[in-house]
């Protein structure tokens, strides 16, 4: 039996962690945010056995995104760690990831597969702090032509980004600040500035449905890492619905996502 399922388990500014699996393999992307405990509940309500997973994806440095228990989890359960070199470089340390035996594996921005999953590693902008470098990245089931895309954590969403993303059936993507709301409330700071705001989020998303040929491109779309001060979800929901509806944009399920649970899971078909 041939799937491909999702489920964002965490999403925002204290953790981030998404599974997608197949009936061969899963992986992780991100792993932050949880206790031992807490990622063993989660992995058990949604039928999916952490001796399967095959690997753990890191978009970028971030606390939020990589931190001690994401080494402690990956050492638990023996899984392997993806990351671009540098941005192994610059946590490590800060996370004592070399006590732990580790197979640590480092991708490029070249294609990587991980059983009868085909990774695609998409450059993403973000700065700041231990962040190295940051990606998105686009998961193909290879016996099939479903493809997830996952982009959080980007200032701006370049034309090449998006056609990265054509056909996707699935995508999480970052709706993470309403660009008038964060003005408002914190007008001097500049860590907002390093995501993606829900305009910019209806801009791709109108770019992709119509770059692509599929024509069940973005069936499901998780809207993630949805700031606490700077965004709400009435806000975010009416602007991504009323955006995409005003291109004629339809059949799209849109989901938010969480900071403290899960999603529901999401079968990709």
């Amino acid at each position: 039996m041939s799937y491909l399922k999702v489920c964002v388990l965490r999403s925002g500014s204290s953790g981030n962690c998404t599974a997608i699996w197949t009936a061969k393999t899963g992986i992780l992307i991100d792993c932050s945010g949880f206790s031992l405990k807490e990622i063993a509940k989660d992995l058990k309500d949604i039928g999916l056995e952490p001796s399967r997973i095959s690997g753990i994806i890191i978009t970028h440095g971030h606390e939020d995104h990589i931190c001690k228990n994401t080494f402690k989890i990956a050492d638990n359960y023996k899984i392997p760690i993806y990351i671009h070199r540098d941005t192994y470089q610059a946590v490590k340390e800060r996370y004592c990831a070399e006590k732990y035996q580790l197979k640590i594996l480092h991708h490029t921005e070249d294609p990587f597969i991980i059983e009868d999953l085909k990774i695609v590693p998409v450059k993403t902008f973000h700065r700041g702090g231990y962040a190295g470098e940051p990606f998105g990245f686009c998961i193909e089931h290879k016996s099939s032509c479903r493809k997830i895309g996952f982009l959080t954590d980007t200032s701006r969403v370049t034309d090449s980004m998006v056609r990265a993303l054509y056909n996707c059936k699935c995508l999480i993507i970052e709706c993470n600040h309403d660009i008038e709301l964060a003005r408002e409330i914190s007008p001097n700071q500049s860590t907002w500035r390093e995501h993606l705001n829900n305009d910019a989020a209806v801009e791709a998303l109108i770019k992709i449905k119509n770059g692509s040929t599929d024509v069940t491109a973005l069936k499901h779309i998780f809207l993630a890492h949805i700031s606490e001060r700077h965004n709400k979800p009435e806000i975010l929901i009416d602007r991504i619905s009323s955006g995409i509806r005003k291109k004629n944009i339809t059949g799209c399920d849109l989901m938010l996502t969480y900071r403290e649970k899960r999603t529901q899971v999401k079968e990709i078909i």
